[in-house]
C-alpha cells in the first residue's frame, strides 16, 4: 500500500474577507481579500491552485505585506481547487476566468481601477493567462519562475523536441486529482513506469482526468499556445527567471518569443536570480535550518523583502507612470554580484567557444578526426542531479561520480587562471549518429580544486527521427567560474526520474519496458567539431 495523505483547504485567516466570485458561466471562484485602507487602491491579484490559505504558498502572509504598501491583495482558488467551485481542469480556463475576475474586480468600490498580477509557477502562469485575456485593466504582470507553456513538452521544429519531464504527470496525479492536494512518492523504480501511478489511483478509489487524457491522445489541458500570447495586447511584464530553476526552460522559451516582437520587447523586463524554483538560494547552499523557509516560520519572514519588493517597486513604476527609471535587465552572478543591463544578453559580455576533444574541452578544435563513445543501459539509467528537482539548490548534490559511470562521457576544461564570468546563452553542438527515440543529456558542470562538482545548467533533446548532429539549448547562464576551477560537460542518454527514459520512436515511454543496452558515439573534430558556445550571441544552429 502506498503512503498517501489528501490535504484541504486550511482555515481562513480572521483578517481575509472571504468572497466568491461569479465567471461567466455561473461557477464561482473563492477568494481572500486583504484591504489596504478604505479609500479606493489598485489591486495585486494571485490565482492559485495550491490553497489560498495553506501554508505551502503563504498567501496570508504576501496578502498582508501587499496590504502593508498600498494594494488591496485578491487571493483566488481557481476554478475547481479548494473553496472554488466547478471542475478540476488544468489550464483550460485561466485566461477567461482572469479576465472575470478582473472585470468583477474593477466593479468593487475598493479598486481604483488599476489591477497587476504577480506569482510563481502555476500562479505565475494564471498572470500569463490573464494577459491572453486581454483585460483593459490588467496595467501589470510579474511572472516568476513559469511560462505560458508551462509543463509541455516543446518542440523545435527540426525533428526534435524537448524531453518529457516526469514532473508533469505527477503533478496531475497530486494537485490536478480532485479539489483538494494528494501527498504521495512514486516506486520510480517499478515498470512500466506508470504502474505506481495506477496503483496510487485505484487505491484512492478515483483518477485524474487530466493524467488520463496524457495518454487519449490530444489532451485538452494544456495553455494556449504562445503565439496567443505573443498576439496579445503587450502589457508591462517582468520575468524572474531562477538559474537552477526546473522549470526555467519555458520562462525562456516566452522571454526569446516576447524579445523578438516589437510590442512586447518595449515593456519586457527581466530579472535573473540565483534561485532554484523553491526559491532556495545559492548563497545559502548547503541550506541550514535557518534558511529553510519551508520549515522556519523566522527565515519565511526574512524571505519576503527579496522575494516580493522587485515586483512591487516594478508594479509602483508602472502605475506612477516612470517605468523608464527601471533598469531592463537585472542579474544576479553565482558566486558574484548583481548587475543590470539594457539588453540579454549583455552585448559587451565575453564569448567563449570550447571544442569537445579526446583530452577534455580545448579551446583549440581537436587537430585529427576521433570519436567518443558511450554505452546507454535502460535497466542503469544516470540518477537526476536532485533528489527533489524543484528544490535543486536544497539538496545540491556533488555530481563528481557522475563522470565514472561507463554511460556518461565527461569533458573537462582547464584550471582557470582568474575569476571568470560565463554570461549569456550556453548552447551544445554534437555531431552524432542516433535513430528515432533516442535522447541526449548534458549538463554544465563547475569543477572546484577538490574534484566536487556541482550544476550549472543542463539541456535534453529528443529525436523525433534519426539524426547525425544535434543543438542542445543548455539556456542561458550568469555564473562566476572561481580561479582554480574548472568548466566540465557531461553528455548521456538519461537523467532519471527527472525525466522520462528513452524509448524506441512511437512508443509511450511510460508503458514501455527496458531493452538492451545501446552504444551512442560522438564525432570529435572534423569539419564540423563538436563544441560548446556560452555568450551573447543567440541560439545558433537550431
Amino acid at each position: 500500500m502506498l503512503n498517501i495523505e489528501r490535504v484541504g483547504p486550511a482555515a481562513a485567516p480572521a483578517d481575509a474577507e472571504q468572497v466568491m466570485i461569479p465567471m461567466r458561466d455561473g461557477v464561482r471562484l473563492a477568494a481572500d481579500l486583504y484591504r489596504t485602507g478604505s479609500s479606493p487602491a489598485p489591486v495585486v491579484l494571485v490565482r492559485l491552485p495550491y490553497d489560498k490559505d495553506g501554508a505551502y504558498c503563504f498567501m496570508p502572509l504576501i496578502g498582508r505585506y501587499f496590504s502593508a504598501r498600498g494594494y488591496t491583495a485578491v487571493v483566488q482558488d481557481v476554478r475547481g481547487k479548494y473553496r472554488s467551485e466547478g471542475a478540476t481542469e488544468f489550464g483550460v480556463h485561466e485566461p477567461d476566468d482572469g479576465y472575470d475576475t478582473i472585470q468583477w474586480l474593477t466593479e468593487q468600490p475598493w479598486c481604483n481601477g488599476d489591477v497587476v498580477m504577480w506569482g510563481d509557477s502555476y500562479y505565475g502562469y494564471t498572470a500569463i493567462a490573464a494577459a491572453i485575456g486581454g483585460h483593459p485593466a490588467l496595467r501589470a504582470i510579474s511572472p516568476r519562475v513559469t511560462g505560458s507553456q508551462l509543463s509541455t513538452v516543446l518542440e523545435y521544429g527540426n525533428g526534435t523536441r524537448d524531453v518529457e519531464q516526469t514532473s508533469r504527470k505527477m503533478y496531475f496525479a497530486t494537485h490536478y486529482v480532485d479539489a483538494d492536494r494528494y501527498e504521495w512518492e512514486p516506486d520510480w523504480n517499478g515498470r512500466p513506469l506508470r504502474t505506481s501511478f495506477d496503483a496510487f489511483f485505484e487505491q484512492i478509489g478515483k483518477r485524474s482526468a487530466c493524467f488520463d487524457a496524457e495518454f487519449s491522445g490530444g489532451s485538452r489541458f494544456v495553455p494556449p499556445p504562445l503565439k496567443a500570447l505573443v498576439e496579445s495586447r503587450p502589457v508591462p511584464a517582468l520575468y524572474t527567471i531562477g538559474w537552477f530553476d526546473n522549470c526555467a526552460i519555458w520562462s525562456w522559451h516566452d522571454v526569446r518569443a516576447l524579445s523578438r516582437d516589437p510590442g512586447w520587447s518595449s515593456c519586457l523586463y527581466l530579472r535573473m536570480e540565483a534561485i532554484d524554483h523553491e526559491n532556495y538560494r545559492l548563497r545559502d547552499v548547503p541550506v541550514a535550518p535557518s534558511a529553510d523557509h519551508a520549515a522556519d516560520p523566522a527565515a519565511l519572514e526574512r524571505m519576503l523583502p527579496g522575494y516580493l519588493d522587485p515586483a512591487i517597486e516594478f508594479f509602483d513604476a508602472v502605475l506612477d507612470d516612470s517605468l523608464e527609471t527601471q533598469p531592463r535587465v537585472r542579474y544576479e552572478i553565482c558566486h558574484g554580484e548583481w548587475q543590470e543591463n539594457e539588453t540579454w544578453p549583455p552585448r559587451q559580455a565575453t564569448g567563449f567557444e570550447y571544442f569537445l576533444t579526446p583530452d577534455g574541452l580545448s579551446a583549440e578544435p581537436p587537430q585529427r578526426e576521433s570519436s567518443a563513445e558511450w554505452t546507454h543501459d535502460p535497466s542503469d539509467l544516470v540518477p537526476s542531479a536532485s533528489g527533489n528537482p524543484f528544490a535543486a539548490l536544497f539538496d545540491r548534490a556533488d555530481l563528481s561520480a557522475i563522470g565514472e559511470r561507463d554511460d556518461v562521457l565527461r569533458f573537462t576544461g582547464p584550471a582557470s587562471s582568474e575569476e571568470t564570468d560565463l554570461i549569456g546563452t550556453a548552447t551544445l553542438s554534437v555531431n552524432l549518429s542516433a535513430p528515432a527515440g533516442a535522447h541526449i543529456h548534458a549538463r554544465l558542470l563547475d569543477m572546484a580544486p577538490d574534484g566536487s562538482a556541482y550544476l550549472i545548467s543542463k539541456g535534453q533533446v529528443r529525436f523525433d527521427a534519426p539524426h547525425d548532429a544535434a543543438v542542445l539549448d543548455l539556456q542561458d547562464v550568469g555564473y562566476r567560474l572561481r580561479a582554480g576551477h574548472r568548466l566540465a560537460l557531461d553528455v548521456m542518454s538519461s537523467d532519471f526520474p527527472e525525466y522520462v527514459p528513452e524509448c524506441p520512436a512511437g512508443a509511450d515511454p511510460w508503458a514501455s519496458l527496458p531493452s538492451g543496452p545501446v552504444t551512442r558515439r560522438i564525432a570529435l573534430g572534423g569539419a564540423r567539431p563538436s563544441r560548446l558556445r556560452i555568450g551573447p550571441d543567440p541560439l545558433r544552429d537550431r
